[in-house]
C-alpha cells in the first residue's frame, strides 16, 4: 500500500487542474520528482517549485511562421512534466519543415506555471535547423514538451539557448525518434535558474542513422542546471557522438547525466559519449553520471568523464604575459567551453553563441 503523499501548494494547484485519471492520480500519490527519485536525485524538483506562485500561467511560444497544425497530444512519454505539459498545455502545436528552413521556437513564461507541447516533423530528405529558446521571469515556472520525428534521409540541426533565470524553474523533455538513415545535429548553451532541466530521449533507428549530441555549461551563483540525456540505440549500424563540456563558479551546480542504452538488436552500434567539467571555486558542484548499458556483443562504445580546477601552470603563462588574473580565468574557462560550440557549422549562428557565452562569462568573473 502506498501512503500518498502531502502536496504542497504548487502541486495541489497542479493537481485541480487535472481531470480525474490517471495522470492525476500519479500526481496525487506521488508529487513531483524529488532527490529520492534516482533520474532527479540531484535536482529537486518539488523543493524548487514548493515556495513558487502556484498560479496558472501561460506559456508564450513565439514562432518564426505558424504551426501547420494544431491538435491534442494523446502520446506523451512516461514522464511526469512530459505529460503534465501536454495535459494543462492544452493542443500541441505542430510543424512540418520545409526542406533548408530554419525555425525559431522562442518558449517563455511571464507569471505563474506555464506549460506547452509541440511536435517537430523532419519528412524524408528534408534538410533544416530549428532554433529553440527557453526563458522564464522571476518566480515563473516553464514546463515544455517536445517531440520530433526525424524521417530516413533526413538531416535536422537543433541548436538550444537556455538563458539564467535565478528565481524561475525551467524544465523541457524532448523525445526524438530518429529513423534509419537519418542524421540529427543537437547542440546546447545553458546558464541554469533557480532549477533549470533540459532532458533530452532519443530512440535511434540504426542502419546508417548518425546522432551527435553536443553542449556547453555556464553556472553562475544560486543557479542549477541540470542535461540529463540518454539514447536509446534499437537497429544495427547507428552512431552517436556526445561531446559536453561545463564550468561552474561562485555555487553553482551543474547536473549531467548520459546514458546510452543499446538494444540486443543493435549491433555494430558505435557510440561515444565524453564530458568534461571544469569547477571555478571550491563552492561550486557538478555532479555527473555517464551510463553506458549494453546487451549486443559486437559494439564499439565509450564515455569518458573528468572534473577538476583550472590548470594552475596555464594560469601562470598567461599572468606573466600581462593579463589580470580575472581575464586570464576568463579566457582560459572560454576556451574550454568553446570547442562543443565550434562544432556549429554554421558560422554566424557559432560566432553568436560564443558571444553569449563571452558575456556570461565577463559576468560571473
Amino acid at each position: 500500500m502506498t501512503i500518498p503523499v502531502k502536496l504542497s501548494a504548487f502541486e495541489a494547484a497542479l493537481a485541480q487542474q487535472l481531470p480525474e485519471g490517471d495522470l492525476r492520480a500519479e500526481l496525487e500519490g506521488r508529487g513531483l520528482p524529488h532527490r529520492r527519485v534516482e533520474d532527479w536525485k540531484w535536482s529537486d524538483l518539488r523543493t524548487a517549485l514548493a515556495r513558487l506562485p502556484a498560479d496558472s500561467g501561460e506559456l508564450v511560444l513565439d514562432a518564426s511562421r505558424a504551426p501547420d497544425a494544431r491538435r491534442p497530444l494523446m502520446d506523451a512519454p512516461d514522464q511526469i512534466m512530459a505529460r503534465l505539459a501536454a495535459a494543462l498545455g492544452g493542443q500541441a502545436q505542430v510543424f512540418d519543415l520545409h526542406n533548408g528552413e530554419t525555425l525559431t521556437l522562442d518558449a517563455s513564461v511571464a507569471a505563474g506555471a506555464g506549460h506547452g507541447a509541440i511536435v517537430v516533423r523532419a519528412r524524408d530528405g528534408v534538410h533544416a535547423v530549428v532554433r529553440e529558446r527557453y526563458s522564464a521571469a522571476p518566480g515563473a515556472t516553464l514546463n515544455l514538451y517536445i517531440h520530433y520525428a526525424v524521417s530516413p534521409r533526413a538531416h535536422l540541426t537543433r541548436i538550444i539557448e537556455q538563458d539564467a533565470s535565478p528565481d524561475a524553474v525551467i524544465v523541457v523533455t524532448t523525445t526524438m525518434d530518429l529513423s534509419q538513415r537519418a542524421h540529427a545535429a543537437q547542440t546546447t548553451l545553458g546558464f541554469g535558474a533557480k532549477l533549470a532541466r533540459l532532458e533530452t530521449n532519443i530512440s535511434h533507428g540504426g542502419q546508417g542513422a548518425t546522432l551527435e549530441m553536443n553542449g556547453a555549461y555556464l553556472v553562475g551563483e544560486g543557479l542549477h542546471l541540470d542535461q540529463t540525456g540518454i539514447v536509446r540505440h534499437t537497429g544495427p549500424g547507428g552512431t552517436t557522438r556526445e561531446l559536453f563540456k561545463g564550468a561552474v563558479a561562485h555555487g553553482g551546480r551543474g547536473v549531467f547525466q548520459g546514458k546510452i542504452h543499446v538494444e540486443r538488436a543493435a549491433q555494430k552500434t558505435d557510440a561515444k559519449m565524453n564530458h568534461r567539467g571544469l569547477l571555478l571555486d571550491g563552492r561550486s558542484e557538478i555532479d555527473a553520471k555517464p551510463e553506458l548499458e549494453i546487451y549486443a556483443d559486437d559494439v564499439v562504445c565509450a564515455h569518458g568523464n573528468a572534473l577538476g580546477a583550472m590548470d594552475a601552470a596555464a594560469l601562470f603563462y598567461m599572468r606573466q604575459r600581462g593579463l589580470s588574473e580575472p581575464r586570464a580565468r576568463a579566457l582560459l574557462t572560454q576556451s574550454f567551453l568553446a570547442e562543443p560550440l565550434e562544432r556549429l557549422s554554421d558560422e554566424a549562428v557559432r560566432e553568436a553563441l560564443l558571444g553569449k557565452l563571452q558575456t556570461a562569462l565577463e559576468a560571473v568573473s
